[in-house]
């Protein structure tokens, strides 16, 4: 077999995700089929890129290796994408986001981009809640509206604000009717918690950080947002969310309480480190306007 795009697309999700299951649903493949092919693979290498268990998959030592360089190529690839069609319909910024991107700043910061560089059109990329770095990660996107903290190695964060969390509490439930509740009376009730394989975003979502170590979170995994707020609407699960979700995600049967005890959710622009592009500069450069701007103001 020769190897394509594809075939690193399949390793690489397995890496991120290390669970055949959740890189399936990411990749819209079945998990049989998914499992097959990263053996036609192993098989053409020769090695075993992955060790797996009944309970866990980690890289080998070769499959890191072999994953590294696959990101280098994906990233080549998705360069050279771009550069062929701007050669055609001119320059185009991809900027990833998750959830909300910058809410009520994404278009004021976009005009003043455009403002100083004309000739560049900014495209928005929606990411799910399994890639907090909104496609940093595998370089799909040249900068990102992320909610940190998550695993961010090699990256640059400019904070653009703060924002309070809130619980997502059944409508029936005990504290749905309180001003406020703190973390600590809800430790002991389940948390729907979206499937990512970065597990510094998980923690900080089930309230990882509060809660003691002899308790364990009860956790309820889910695959997306609607999945989620259906959980709590049945009364199967609370959730920790930022209060932005009161607004862009109001769902009957679910009450969204103030929360106090954890630290807020924070909203950056992230890119990476070593970036040259003056593209992704300048589109920084113009979020820094942006929050200065806003800052004079208050």
């Amino acid at each position: 077999m020769d190897l394509e795009a594809r075939h690193l697309r399949y390793v690489v999700a397995v890496a991120d995700m290390l669970n055949f299951s959740r890189a399936a649903e990411h990749l819209h493949v079945s998990q049989p089929a998914l499992s097959a092919r990263v053996k036609a693979i192993e098989r053409h290498l020769g090695v075993a890129l992955f060790r797996r268990t009944t309970r866990s998959v980690a890289c080998t030592d070769a499959g890191a290796r072999f994953v590294e360089h696959a990101r280098e190529i994906l990233g080549l690839l998705g360069e050279a994408e771009r550069e062929a069609r701007e050669s055609a319909y001119g320059r185009v910024l991809p900027v990833g986001f998750y959830g909300v991107a910058a809410g009520e700043l994404t278009a004021e910061i976009i005009d003043r981009f455009r403002e100083h560089s004309p000739g560049v059109e900014v495209e928005l990329k929606r990411h799910g809640w399994e890639d907090p770095s909104a496609g940093l990660r595998d370089r799909t996107t040249s900068l990102a509206f992320v909610r940190p903290p998550f695993r961010s190695h090699g990256l640059r964060l400019l904070v653009l604000g703060t924002e309070l969390r809130v619980a997502g509490l059944p409508s029936r439930h005990r504290l749905a009717g309180r001003d406020s509740v703190d973390v600590t009376e809800l430790l002991g009730d389940p948390v729907a918690v979206r499937r990512t394989a970065d597990p510094v975003w998980a923690e900080f979502w089930s309230g990882g950080g509060v809660r003691p170590a002899a308790l364990k979170p009860r956790l309820v995994e889910v695959g997306d947002v609607d999945e989620e707020l259906q959980a709590v609407a049945a009364g199967r699960a609370i959730t920790l969310t930022a209060a932005v979700a009161e607004t862009y995600f109001p769902r009957a049967g679910v009450t969204y309480v103030p929360l106090t005890g954890l630290p807020p959710s924070r909203l950056a622009l992230a890119w990476h480190a070593d970036e040259t592009d003056p593209a992704c500069h300048a589109f920084v450069a113009a979020t820094r306007d942006v929050l200065a701007g806003r800052r004079a103001a208050n």
